[in-house]
């Protein structure tokens, strides 16, 4: 393995027809810095086979072999991707000049579009929370088979001017806009930029119903969807709440 680039570069090291795998164990930063660069060797040496090898979760995103330390290469490179604090390149660029022993670029990766992993959810009505509010241990069980789906849930309750004090934010939720200037730009920003919306019948729900009625999912309990809505909403009764009702429905979007 070459990791040494003080007296030859990587490129002098290239002939025809050789196959060569690259080491980059580096995180998401420096990966997404150096694909230019390893796009632009391919590009320059069509005759030679580049393999590249990354890790900790970036071979979701990247081609990358599973083994590195796999047999039948001519040639195997491990990539410092130097630090460039203090000097006046960019790390790209120093990477180009003291290991590859091309010309500098500095670019970044062109990164897939991936869905948000948000869920907005919503559990305590402001008028008439014994009737709509979503139990503790119910939104508990929600709240975590949401994140069963490697989903963010975010609580979208704002304590605006109508703001019932008996709402007491529930002790398992860690993400909450409550803390937040009330404000319906930002309740509409957030519920249109999440991936799904579950929620009681509360004033969310509705903003759901007029954003993302087809990733919304509504947590009934004394009040029947009609009495809002004729939209055709995926509900769930949370006064005889079936275990995995909510992952079940979250898995069942397109995307998920």
């Amino acid at each position: 393995m070459i990791q040494d680039f003080k007296q030859k570069k990587l490129v002098e090291y290239l002939k025809d027809g050789q196959k060569v795998l690259i080491r980059f164990g580096h995180g998401l930063g420096d990966t997404i810095l150096f694909m230019p660069i390893f796009e632009k060797l391919k590009s320059l040496y069509p005759t030679v086979h580049f393999d590249l090898y990354i890790e900790s979760g970036q071979e979701e995103i990247w081609s990358s072999i599973k083994n590195k330390d796999a047999p039948g290469y001519d040639l195997v490179f491990s990539l410092n991707f130097p630090m460039s604090e203090g000097g006046i390149h960019t790390k790209p660029e120093k990477c180009c000049i003291d290991e590859i022993g091309i010309q500098p670029i500095t670019d970044t990766a062109k990164l897939p579009k991936k869905d948000s992993p948000i869920v907005a959810v919503h559990f305590q009505g402001t008028a008439l929370p014994g009737s709509v509010s979503c139990p503790a241990l119910i939104a508990y069980q929600i709240w975590e088979e949401i994140k069963d789906c490697n989903k963010i849930p975010v609580e979208t309750h704002y304590q605006h001017v109508f703001h019932n004090p008996a709402n007491r934010k529930y002790s398992f939720i860690n993400v909450t806009a409550r803390d937040l200037k009330a404000s319906l730009s930002s309740l509409f920003g957030l519920i249109q930029h999440s991936c799904a919306f579950i929620g009681i019948a509360s004033g969310p729900f509705v903003v759901a119903l007029a954003s993302i009625p087809d990733r919304t999912l509504y947590l009934e309990k004394a009040h029947k969807l009609k009495t809002y809505s004729t939209k055709q909403i995926a509900t769930v009764d949370i006064n005889n709440y079936q275990s995995g009702g909510v992952k079940k429905w979250l898995q069942s979007l397109p995307g998920s």
